[in-house]
This record gives structure tokens, C-alpha cells and sequence, in this order.
């Protein structure tokens, strides 16, 4: 489920690492290697829980504790009850071009979730966690967006604005924490294809992963029913999203 937030997100890493009971940790070990038969190109890599979530008057307190993403997989393909699931915080940004065209990325064959369909953004690291063990998720976007979509936040050349706005709250079996900007760009939807496009061509000739195969334009004034008409896998977040900004333009 996603809600419009209007408080300051403030996340704080828990220096111990979090312990699943040993059945529990031997069920994941035995998923993750049939995962890695199938596909390669996984990797697993650290992932952060969310293990204790406050909304208090000022701001959203967040505490992390820190897992791998076999765990998240497992959970999220699976599913674990209770204190043990994977409670996984990881941020993003809906970007909206200046002609009023919604990005969102088509995930390569090579990822975990080949064909997919999300906004840019990604999972915390190391690089966003400072000394004094507060996150810094708003560098967790600007890296993302870098790596994904050759896009500078900072440059005002080509992000107008941004802003945190919207946070996807767990749900179900659904375990999820994603803080999420919005997002406007300076420039159109084809000034960023052919941004992209060059930028994909350069990660192909040296090598590099290329995680998004293709970007989808969506016209705001209908794109919920475009996201739906789309047949690809989509993460659950993103038709909550696209009808919240969108209602909130309208308005």
C-alpha cells in the first residue's frame, strides 16, 4: 500500500545483524541455490529489514538491521510470517517529464525480476549509511537514479524539482518499506528516450549491467489505465502509485 507522507524520514542502522532460527535459515540457503541454477546473475548481496517503524509528530523514524537478499527473496516469493520476514526498506523516485510523461523501467532478462516494471531506485548500501549509523536515502536515490537512468538529481539542467512524498507501507504479505520521491524533470519524454538510449549503447560496448531494458513513457492523464493495460509483471507498488499522483494532480 502506498500513502502520501508529509513528515521528514528519519532511518537509523542497528549495528547487529539480524538471526533467523536455524530451520528457517536452512529453508533460505536451500531456495537461494535453486534460485542461482535458474539464474546466474544473482547476487546476494546485504539487504536492509525494517525491524521497528514510529510515526511520531515531527517525523517517521525508521530502524534497520542488517540481512541478505536471499532472505528478501525467499520472503517475497514465499513468504514469512511474523517477526522473521523480511521487512526490506529500499527508496525510489517517480519521475514525471516536462510534457507530462511517467517514467518507468522495464527490467532486463539478467535481474531477479526479468520484464518488470518499476520506477527507478533500489536497496540501501553501505554508501548510504553514515558514520553516526544514520541513512542517508535521499544519496540512496541520487546513486540509484545515476546507475539506472545516467540522470544527476543535483543537476537542475535535467531534474527541475524533487521532493520525498510518498512511502509504500507493508501490507498483506507484502513486506515492504520504500520511502518514494517525486520527481520532475527540464526535459521531455524525448529528450530523455534519446538520454537513455545513448546511455544503454554505452553500458552495452563496455560491458557493463544494464538493468533497466527499456523505458515506457506513460501519459499521466491515462496512465493507470496504460500501466494496466501493460502485460509485463509489475512490482505491487506501482498502480497504487501511479493512481495516488495521479488523483493528486488532478486535484
Amino acid at each position: 500500500m502506498v500513502i502520501k507522507i508529509n513528515k521528514k524520514i528519519e532511518v537509523v542502522k542497528i549495528e547487529k545483524k539480524l538471526i533467523l532460527p536455524d530451520n528457517l535459515q536452512k529453508q533460505i540457503e536451500d531456495f537461494w541455490k535453486k534460485q542461482v541454477e535458474e539464474n546466474p546473475h544473482l547476487f546476494n548481496g546485504e539487504i536492509w529489514s525494517v525491524t521497528k517503524f514510529e510515526e511520531l509528530p515531527d517525523k517517521i523514524k525508521i530502524h534497520i538491521q542488517q540481512t541478505n537478499y536471499a532472505h528478501y527473496l525467499f520472503d517475497e516469493r514465499v513468504g514469512i510470517q511474523g517477526q522473521y520476514g523480511c521487512y526490506n526498506l529500499n527508496c525510489g523516485i517517480l519521475l514525471e517529464t516536462q510534457d507530462g510523461y511517467y517514467i518507468i523501467g522495464e527490467m532486463n532478462e539478467t535481474t531477479s525480476y526479468p520484464k518488470g516494471l518499476q520506477i527507478s531506485g533500489g536497496n540501501l548500501d553501505q554508501n548510504d549509511i553514515k558514520q553516526n549509523g544514520q541513512v542517508d536515502i535521499i544519496n540512496n536515490v541520487a546513486r540509484e537514479l545515476k546507475e539506472e537512468l545516467n540522470i544527476d538529481l543535483f543537476d537542475k539542467s535535467v531534474v527541475q524539482e524533487y521532493k520525498m512524498q510518498y512511502m509504500e507501507i507493508p501490507q498483506g504479505n507484502r513486506h515492504s518499506y520504500a520511502p518514494m520521491m517525486k520527481g520532475i524533470l527540464s526535459i521531455t519524454s524525448k529528450q530523455m528516450e534519446k538520454l537513455y538510449n545513448n546511455f544503454k549503447r554505452l553500458l552495452e560496448q563496455t560491458g557493463e549491467d544494464v538493468e533497466f531494458k527499456k523505458l515506457h513513457f506513460i501519459k499521466k492523464e491515462n496512465a493507470l489505465e496504460i500501466l494496466k493495460s501493460l502485460q509485463n509483471p509489475k512490482r505491487p507498488y506501482l498502480e497504487d502509485l501511479i493512481e495516488l499522483d495521479s488523483k493528486l494532480k488532478e486535484d
